[in-house]
């Protein structure tokens, strides 16, 4: 794989230049234009990245064009002159000896690409460049992904309150959310379904709400139809003030945030083919501005039920909508298969509504009985599900079973429906009594095949040990139980399913650290798309490439013979030193002009913390790391084309202890050089995070992302050196 510079912009920073690119043509005769190059270069006349052309055989037209600013160029022939040792060219022997000792490449491939005995300077970036490639992340190759193991064997890619584009108190949901992160490799998305305000168990609870006593009209009430409540006020109130401005003649300002637009119904710029109304009014032919007036609330169709965030302001869509939606993207960029973790408000018939409609939507799709492969009392292999959607719920209950479970942090004790409630927050949860479980009916509960939902009891229950259980709970609680059963926890994860979601706390849609939970064997740690931060960047790493399955390393699979988390064997210490070079087309924070641009590039390293570790606290006395040795930073550079100074580019970490590569990770975010006088709100410019056994040794180029995860044109060239023991 070769990383090649996208073109970039024709506006460079360089006002003076007649041309906002230098063309430059390698291999050429004209030694006066070979010469004029490496002066340029050499004073750095080029502040903006430089066409070069490299000549490729392998493509139309046999050239390929890369951009390098002059800091990376500068960078590159220094190192290309050191490797010669004094001499004008570099014999095969050494370019050899680079490619395999310093860039870590096999020796069968060099072998085959170095066909010359000497190589100038454009000869050497050629092969190079076109042959090896300089990507800082090696690839995941899907064609030799093992297929083979048990699916609760696997991490898989998760996701939290899936409908939620934006903030969790108001805005729509929206099945563009469905699409965007199955499109983007997520394989667990979540369903919050509730009773459509239309059906018939709805009307049948609101019309004998009179007849049931005042003590607990409240409960059932609350439970069945405060969620339409909740968007109706919200409607009214957003009406209400939209009169005022055209009263008092004040223009509407649109917020730019997903979570916080309104839909307006008569807008002729939103249609059922465009935007967040998408999902709105599939059924509906149009809505008329009478709809949109006072009172006005989404159209839904009738007597089916409907996907929102509960106990919130947020406005629904059908649930039919979401299905088709993940049917037209599920299996477009892999075949392996995902899993629909449904939370089920709904009552009897809208639950017998939404296996017909799964059904009818999901048809050739959806796993309604055992492979006949693999009965139902093993788990299936990965390769055994190809194309294929699972259901997770609970299974049907007897009428005996007591309808309310009270909560509680003891691992030994009864705890509340996880399922039930792990999409909303205390805070949301307005009845702060027991929440009661809502009945699954047989047909809905017959589809949970290989993936059930139960109840967390204890280790020791009989539900923890039927295979196809999950068990979903709170990442608080997790990390409770493994400060007092980490073996039983760990054991569990080596052979069943566990689902852990965001703690109550985090209302604003901010995401746990995800590396925490899979270093306890946790396969789907749910996390809340909608917000890029630390624990987002550390997922994006874990399943880069990956197609959202990642097998667990050595020591966590179900058929590995060390029964507990300290037995692991795939624990090294390590040396991480990474320099960091140049850079090129840095984004720049805030508007701010390239020349006041001081970038500087902090590092660090997310690997298992003391705390996290089996034994006594000071089991590993002097050895233990202090915090401050897994953050580093480099002095700061300048422009958006950077180059860093040799005595403060070099990024030391060493002796880091118990280190899992498969679960540890490098991240990377540059700065702007923040003045304590003039501080900026916002002074990132990009990021980058790698798993580090992904992470390829030697010069490298890092492609930067901006803060809501898309690709950007900066990148940073950086050294990479990596020794284990």
């Amino acid at each position: 794989m070769c990383f090649t510079m996208p073109k970039p912009s024709a506006k460079g920073p360089v006002k003076t230049q007649p041309h906002p690119h230098r063309r430059l043509t390698f291999n050429v005769r004209d030694t006066e234009t070979i010469s004029s190059l490496k002066r340029a270069l050499h004073l750095g006349l080029f502040l903006t990245p430089t066409v070069i052309h490299l000549h490729d055989n392998e493509i139309p037209g046999g050239t390929r064009d890369i951009y390098l600013s002059a800091t990376i160029q500068r960078s590159l022939r220094k190192l290309f002159t050191d490797l010669c040792r004094g001499e004008l060219t570099l014999s095969r022997e050494r370019l050899q000896g680079f490619l395999e000792v310093e860039q870590g490449e096999p020796l069968e491939k060099i072998s085959t690409a170095l066909t010359e005995e000497a190589y100038r300077f454009e000869q050497f970036l050629e092969v190079w460049w076109l042959r090896f490639g300089l990507d800082i992340e090696k690839p995941a190759s899907i064609v030799d992904k093992d297929l083979s193991k048990p699916i609760s064997n696997y991490f898989i890619d998760s996701s939290h309150n899936t409908y939620l584009p934006g903030g969790q108190w108001s805005g729509k949901a929206t099945v563009e959310t469905y699409k965007r992160v199955l499109l983007q490799g997520c394989r667990c998305v979540e369903i919050d379904v509730w009773d459509n305000s239309t059906s018939s168990s709805a009307k049948s609870i609101a019309g004998s709400a009179t007849a049931i006593p005042r003590s607990e009209r409240s409960l059932k009430l609350t439970t069945n139809t405060l969620h339409t409540a909740a968007a109706q006020v919200k409607a009214v109130v957003d009406d209400k003030i939209e009169q005022t401005r055209q009263f008092l003649g004040v223009e509407k300002h649109h917020s730019r945030s997903p979570g916080c637009s309104k839909f307006n119904a008569s807008d002729p710029s939103l249609n059922r083919d465009n935007g967040i109304g998408a999902g709105l009014t599939d059924t509906d032919e149009s809505a008329t501005p009478e709809q949109s007036s006072r009172g006005w609330k989404p159209v839904l169709p009738a007597d089916e039920p409907i996907v929102m965030h509960g106990w919130t302001f947020n406005q629904p869509i059908g649930f039919r909508q979401v299905c088709k939606a993940i049917r037209e993207v599920a299996f477009v960029t892999t075949h392996l298969p995902i899993i629909i973790s449904l939370e089920v408000h709904a009552l009897a018939d809208q639950q017998e509504r939404m296996v017909q409609i799964m059904k009818e939507e999901w048809a050739g799709l959806l796993i309604e009985e055992p492979h006949e492969a693999c009965p139902n009392d093993r788990m299936p292999r990965l390769e055994d599900l190809l194309d294929k959607i699972l259901v997770k719920v609970k299974k049907a209950s007897s009428p005996a079973a007591n309808p309310m479970v009270m909560t509680s942090l003891s691992p030994n004790s009864v705890v509340v429906d996880d399922d039930a409630t792990s999409s909303m927050s205390e805070d949301e949860r307005v009845p702060k009594r027991p929440t009661p479980k809502v009945p699954i009916c047989e047909n809905l509960s017959r589809l949970a095949v290989y993936t059930h939902s139960e109840h967390f009891v204890n280790f020791e229950s009989f539900t923890a040990k039927s295979p196809s259980h999950i068990f979903s709970i709170n990442e608080k609680k997790i990390l409770d139980l493994w400060e007092s059963r980490r073996d039983e926890l760990f054991t569990h994860n080596q052979n069943f399913f566990m689902r852990a979601y965001p703690k109550a706390s985090r209302v604003n849609s901010s995401n746990p650290d995800p590396s925490q939970f899979w270093r306890k064997g946790v396969q789907m740690v749910a996390m809340n798309w909608q917000k890029w931060d630390e624990g987002m960047m550390l997922n994006k790493a874990m399943f880069s490439g990956e197609h959202g399955w990642v097998l667990k390393p050595p020591g966590y699979l179900s058929d590995d013979e060390q029964p507990t988390s300290s037995a692991c064997s795939t624990y090294r210490t390590f040396d991480l030193i990474i320099t960091v070079l140049a850079g090129q087309d840095i984004a720049l924070p805030e508007d701010m002009k390239s020349h006041a641009f001081r970038p500087l590039v902090k590092c660090e390293i997310h690997i298992e913390k003391a705390e996290e570790r089996s034994g006594s606290p000071g089991e590993e006395g002097n050895n233990r790391l202090r915090p401050v040795d897994w953050k580093k930073q480099t002095g700061c550079g300048r422009t958006d084309h950077p180059e860093f100074h040799p005595a403060d580019r070099e990024l030391r970490f060493q002796g880091v202890h118990r280190v899992e590569e498969s679960l540890s990770f490098v991240r990377f975010r540059v700065e702007h050089e923040q003045s304590r006088f003039m501080p900026l709100r916002e002074p990132s410019a990009g990021w980058a995070c790698i798993r580090l056994d992904r992470l390829a040794t030697g010069h490298r180029l890092i492609p930067l992302l901006d803060y809501d995860g898309n690709e950007t044109k900066g990148v940073l060239l950086v050294r990479v050196l990596k020794n284990y023991r």
